[in-house]
């Protein structure tokens, strides 16, 4: 049984009827909002483990909704809700921070799936923060107390990835800022060059923790 508190934020009532009776029974606090001010008025005062929020709402958007969040370092999970499942919006979604992607109409069972994966992927006390210190002089790394080695490329790009941690950075923007817009190298050495940075700082090179790819579009660092 958990007792992790989700607000749900959608304009039609016959979904927030199903979303909370599903919740609720399987053990989640709910609280509802039914437009976009009011959901920023609740997040002002109250602290919760999730958000259900639906792209298209009354008074303000979800996307605004969201961005407002993030602009005030508020991290909590939010997972969309949306009718509308274009590439754009998902893309306008992650790079704003939203954590997932349900589309209308959605299976219960798919959106609690999706809630417990969300929840334990950002479960601060399943992933203690990583430490990232760049000595300029050396061009070296010091993550967690140990040196690491890394090659002129390497150090510029993860100077660049930790300079935006936490939002997602397409490969033009990487390509632009770390080789130049008048490089002649290709933009296929982005790609290249985030392997080999994995193979060195992640655990799990296959399995990236920090360094995570955002298909179709880029990276972000998490840390």
């Amino acid at each position: 049984m958990t007792n992790k508190k989700i607000l749900c934020v959608d304009d039609e009532p016959a979904i927030l009827e199903l979303i909370e009776y599903n919740l609720e029974s399987n053990g989640y606090l709910v609280d509802r909002a039914t437009d976009g001010q009011m959901a920023l008025d609740k997040l002002a005062i109250e602290k919760y483990d999730l958000i259900l929020l639906d792209q298209m709402l009354p008074k303000v958007d979800g996307l605004h909704v969201l961005k407002k969040l993030r602009s005030m370092s508020d991290m909590t999970p939010v997972i969309f809700l949306t009718a509308v499942d274009t590439e754009e919006n998902k893309i306008d979604g992650l790079v704003s921070g939203a954590d997932d992607y349900v589309t209308k109409p959605f299976s219960v069972k798919e959106l609690l799936a999706r809630i417990e994966v969300v929840l334990r992927r950002t479960n601060r006390s399943q992933a203690p923060e990583r430490i990232f210190k760049l000595n300029q002089s050396l061009k070296s790394l010091n993550m967690d107390g140990q040196d690491i080695s890394l090659t002129r490329k390497e150090f510029e790009l993860l100077e660049f990835l930790i300079n935006n941690k936490g939002i997602v950075v397409s490969r033009d923007q990487i390509f632009d800022n770390v080789w130049g817009i008048n490089s002649n190298s290709q933009i296929r050495m982005v790609d290249i060059q985030i392997s080999h940075l994995r193979d060195k700082i992640e655990i799990d090179s296959k399995d990236p923790k920090l360094i995570k790819t955002v298909h179709g579009f880029g990276y972000i660092l998490e840390v």
